[in-house]
């Protein structure tokens, strides 16, 4: 199931619970590092890691992204932690905020077999 299966499942449950509202938190901006679990990831970051159990190349975003296309990671990873410090992370299938989307809760993390990739992304329901 991909991301963008499993996402809009939590999407709907989100939606159900209390609505969307905008909002953005953090600085635009991706990078790169080699951690080794979900820990590693940063307060106020969303992170995917390229392997399953949080494992290989990790790469995460603070703020609203256009276009993560040019970080390689967000385009085929198994693992993933919205760490946002108050804000749900809403990711889209498309650049440009276009495509398919969905909400990954504050909090939420969770690894599996499939590769994932996402385009762009903002932030929403900040706190």
């Amino acid at each position: 199931m991909t991301i963008t299966r499993k996402l809009a499942v939590l999407a709907t449950g989100v939606a159900m619970t209390g609505g969307l509202l905008a909002g953005t938190a953090g600085s635009a901006g991706a990078a790169e590092t080699a951690p080794s679990a979900a820990s590693d990831c940063p307060s106020g970051w969303f992170c995917v890691w390229s392997g399953q159990n949080y494992t290989g190349r990790m790469q995460k975003v603070a703020g609203t992204n256009k276009d993560l296309t040019q970080f390689s990671v967000f385009q085929n990873f198994k693992s993933w932690y919205n760490h946002g410090a108050s804000c749900d992370f809403k990711w889209y299938s498309a650049k440009n905020h276009g495509g398919s989307s969905g909400i990954v809760p504050r909090g939420y993390k969770t690894t599996d077999g499939a590769s994932h990739y996402i385009k762009s992304n903002t932030w929403v329901n900040c706190r």
